[in-house]
């Protein structure tokens, strides 16, 4: 095993640097703690790793001091929690005279049982900097934090943004592409985004065809049988109508409860609210609550997001294509990407979004893509703006541009393109 760990750390060496599309995601290249990157599968977690590498090694770092190995190399496939140490040792072997700082790099870690100890027995020992890579299933958020025990920061990765696809695409952002000829590319791009989403794989498709068949394997391989056999998951059907449902009613509050009632006769509510925390934790879905001054919410449905629109084109029951709720979801996805704390608003009329960033609400934001709409969701937009002492307030269109002060309150019309492009 050691020595095929130490033909696995050179031939990893010799790859380096890496060729990538860079993706804008914060590579947090210097902390101190460890790094867990997660993200549903294929979202380029993998690849994000080389980049971080490419970083490294721009700064002038030798690639004899960066070790990396991705643990579901098939030849590692009998590697245990107690052979891990052999990766130091063949390392070592490998560079007897390195003796400074090592960044280690353990790409899918988590198919190797027991893995934590190993992990923060080198943290510990201050000689090391880590970055660990797993599907979101197998190594969540929450589970992190109790593994590691606050010693880890972590990066959830998504699908490309909007943004990326456009410079993934070849075209140039400059400040004047709102009024050049190249706006009408872009425009025809997000029409496919808004269908297909962001998973590489599912764009550099060649027909709809073959993007249908990955987006299903996604959902088979990926949230099926990655939650099904992680947790053991006895009512395979009620997860799966739990994900139909939810694809196919995007951006709609649900309530558990009801839920519990209608999708099959023998869930329980708290069965339900397991699978859909399930759901929550490993990244494909993503709740938004009502805002209240109150830190009781009581029963208050939330709206539910999910991560990628390429699941409701495949698999949402919908004889008709949403648009708005393609629109809004879109608009959803950017908000977390950029760091912000999504709610929605219902007192007095009805916002899509009110956005809170650090201890207060900065911004409201209102989807309208149907121009028999835009009244009613003008009204929403300024009781939320209204009661929340709000100046401003953003209305997100297919293609309307203007503002305009209404009751005080300064209204920006933008474009759905120019917004998730910042222009």
């Amino acid at each position: 095993m050691k020595e095929t760990l130490k033909g696995i750390i050179h031939e990893n060496q010799e790859r380096m640097p890496f060729q990538l599309f860079p993706r804008h995601t914060p590579t947090l290249v210097d902390t101190r703690q460890i790094h867990a990157i997660i993200g549903l599968r294929r979202v380029g977690k993998t690849f994000f790793l080389y980049q971080i590498i490419n970083e490294l090694l721009e700064r002038g770092l030798e690639k004899e001091r960066i070790l990396l190995i991705n643990f579901e190399d098939e030849r590692l496939a009998s590697l245990g929690a107690e052979q891990l140490g052999l990766v130091l040792d063949a390392y070592r072997e490998l560079y007897p005279e390195q003796r400074g700082e090592l960044r280690l790099f353990f790409d899918e870690i988590q198919a190797v049982p027991g893995w934590e100890r190993f992990v923060t027995r080198l943290f510990e020992e201050k000689r090391y900097r880590i970055v660990v890579t797993g599907s979101s299933s197998k190594l969540l958020s929450k589970e992190l934090a109790t593994a590691l025990r606050g010693r880890s920061i972590a990066t959830r990765l998504f699908p490309m943004s909007f943004r990326e696809l456009v410079e993934y695409r070849g075209i140039d952002l400059q400040s004047r592409l709102a009024y050049s000829q190249e706006r009408f590319k872009v425009i025809h791009l997000l029409d496919d985004y808004l269908r297909w989403g962001g998973f590489f794989e599912v764009q550099d498709a060649g027909t709809d065809e073959e993007r249908r068949r990955i987006v299903q394997t996604y959902l088979d391989l990926v949230i099926y049988k990655d939650i099904v056999e992680r947790y053991g998951i006895k009512n395979v059907d009620l997860m799966k109508r739990l994900i139909r449902y939810f694809v196919t009613n995007t951006t709609r509050k649900a309530s558990l409860l009801r839920l519990s009632r209608t999708l099959a006769e023998r869930a329980s509510k708290n069965t339900v609210h397991q699978y859909t925390g399930l759901l929550e934790d490993c990244g494909f879905l993503f709740p938004v609550r009502k805002f209240s001054y109150s830190l009781r919410r009581g029963n208050t449905p939330s709206k539910y997001y999910i991560a990628d629109p390429a699941f409701k084109t495949v698999a949402g029951l919908n004889f008709s294509r949403d648009l708005g709720a393609f629109y809004e979801n879109a608009v959803l996805l950017e908000l977390i990407r950029r760091g912000d704390e999504p709610f929605f608003f219902e007192d007095r009329g009805e916002c899509d979004f009110v956005v809170k960033r650090g201890d207060r609400i900065t911004e409201a934001i209102q989807v309208s893509v149907d121009p028999e709409g835009r009244d009613r969701e003008q009204r929403g937009l300024l009781a939320a703006a209204r009661e929340l002492g709000l100046k401003s307030g953003i209305i997100i269109t297919a293609d309307h541009t203007g503002e305009e002060k209404v009751d005080g309150v300064t209204i920006r019309h933008i474009p759905l393109w120019r917004w998730l492009l910042g222009l």
